[in-house]
């Protein structure tokens, strides 16, 4: 009885169809959300999911069950990011990807250090934390490399590796500066190092 009177006041516009506009705002939103630490990957690739096969915007709300107040059976299309142009919460969304740029950029001063402090304090599964395991795993792969080049350069006395760490250097220093500048746009930019030198000390899941 009372699923059938749910049906009976259910608004009409909850069982239009999504628009394809609809359904990229959504999308946007909850990229938004997982880029600014609201969302964990699993549970951003699960509402995901939903606004990519929604049919109907009842079907397209419960993508935010739990993150915005979405409407229910009795009442008509509220504040919704599907529906309405997004508000951004810019406050955390800047805390978010400033915690995940600072990652990158600390360890000027901290190396190390400085990305494992925010893997540290942040919430598995967010984009900060995320973020701080890459830092932390290609600064790993750098220190390495330079060790090996400055340990071979001393056994051999050529002058090759004299040149290369400069060269090595440079690219370490456009590295990271990237690598912070994609992490405050919320960009999910994977690091050519990595492509090639898979060690991942810190999980970048």
């Amino acid at each position: 009885m009372l699923v059938s009177m749910n049906a009976i006041y259910e608004h009409p516009s909850l069982k239009m169809q999504v628009t394809p506009e609809q359904r990229d705002r959504a999308e946007s939103w909850l990229k938004e959300a997982y880029a600014d630490g609201r969302l964990s990957e699993s549970e951003f690739d699960h509402r995901i999911g939903q606004v990519l096969t929604a049919v109907t915007r009842k079907e397209l709300n419960e993508a935010f069950y739990g993150l915005v107040q979405v409407p229910t059976s009795s009442r008509a299309l509220g504040v919704h990011p599907a529906y309405k142009p997004l508000v951004r919460p810019e406050t955390r969304q800047q805390a978010g990807r400033g915690a995940a740029a600072a990652a990158h950029f600390s360890v000027f001063f901290l190396w190390l250090f400085g990305p494992g402090l925010v893997y540290a304090l942040s919430t598995p599964g967010t984009y900060a934390r995320k973020e701080a395991a890459k830092s932390f795993n290609f600064q790993l792969i750098s220190s390495i490399a330079f060790a090996l080049v400055a340990i071979l350069g001393g056994i051999t006395d050529l002058d090759f590796f004299g040149w290369l760490i400069p060269f090595m250097g440079l690219g370490w220093f456009i590295l990271t500066i990237v690598g912070g500048a994609k992490a405050l746009q919320g960009d999910d930019w994977r690091n050519p190092i990595k492509s090639v030198v898979k060690l991942e000390v810190l999980s970048e899941k």
